[in-house]
């Protein structure tokens, strides 16, 4: 299973959870799921398309069919901003 990774902000959609193993193949996969265990978190991702998805470190550029190898560590990266 993969490890999945929540930023602060992110962890109010999650209900404080900072991370949780998910069975899955593929990102598209990995986001369905994540929705059926945190109602709502998949539009708050899918409206943020700046979120980077990463997998073991790698940031993917184009990730909904990326594999994922079964004990992968994947991080949801909000953008940053600065002034």
């Amino acid at each position: 299973m993969a490890q999945v990774h929540f930023s602060a902000g992110q962890r109010r959609l999650t209900g404080g959870v900072a991370h949780t193993d998910v069975d899955a193949a593929t990102v598209r996969e990995l986001l369905r799921k994540l929705e059926e265990m945190f109602p709502g978190i998949r539009a708050h991702l899918d409206q943020t398309a700046s979120t980077a998805i990463a997998i073991d470190g790698d940031i993917i550029p184009d990730p909904l069919y990326e594999p994922i190898p079964a004990d992968a560590e994947v991080h949801f990266i909000a953008p940053l901003a600065g002034g």
